[in-house]
């Protein structure tokens, strides 16, 4: 058995391209935690997640290879070695600045994409939980976006007022952002149960 002790940073702030990305994942996001809590294997955070350990073995390589967790013991328990792994740290922030290579605008929406991506295997896995999903194309002038900016916001923090720890976790995603099918304007899609 090896061990390494690893107490978790307060905070660590990613400036690195690959940290970044590997990072704006919502699986990942909820590995880190679990790790920063205390020491896990890929198994017992899969069995916490409802996947099985294949499914996020590939995020576990991606995180260590980044340097956001560290295996800090080894078991060995016959055919196999059992890997326990800890966050570097509790809480993450992500700083992008110009010597990054990922702009601020397209990491946004790559935090978008993936989170739908996750949403899309969990509704796939469990349709038991509704969604709501509306897609709306308008001409908006600059001035005009930052008013709808504050009203998202208003939006977003009357959302959080309904969190309940009894509740299903839901999640909210509002983006507005530039749309080259400017010929599609005032198109609208609209998917309700």
């Amino acid at each position: 058995m090896t061990t390494l002790t690893l107490t978790p940073r307060r905070l660590f702030v990613l400036q690195k391209d690959s940290q970044i990305k590997a990072y704006v994942h919502p699986t990942r996001i909820a590995i880190l935690r679990m790790l920063a809590a205390h020491k896990r294997t890929v198994s017992s955070v899969a069995k916490e997640l409802g996947v099985h350990p294949a499914n996020i073995t590939h995020h576990f390589k991606l995180l260590e290879k980044v340097g956001l967790i560290r295996v800090v013991e080894r078991r060995d328990i016959g055919k196999n070695i059992e890997k326990y792994y800890r966050s570097i740290a509790h809480s993450f922030v992500v700083s992008v600045d110009k010597s990054t290579k990922s702009s601020k605008k397209a990491l946004e929406l790559s935090i978008l994409r993936n989170d739908l991506s996750t949403a899309i295997s969990t509704v796939k896995r469990n349709d038991k939980h509704g969604v709501v999903a509306v897609i709306k194309i308008a001409r908006i002038l600059p001035q005009d976006l930052k008013v709808l900016q504050k009203k998202v916001m208003e939006l977003i923090r009357e959302f959080s007022r309904y969190d309940s720890a009894k509740g299903t976790a839901y999640t909210l995603n509002i983006s507005a952002y530039p749309n080259e099918t400017e010929y599609i304007s005032r198109a609208e899609i609209i998917i309700d149960e």
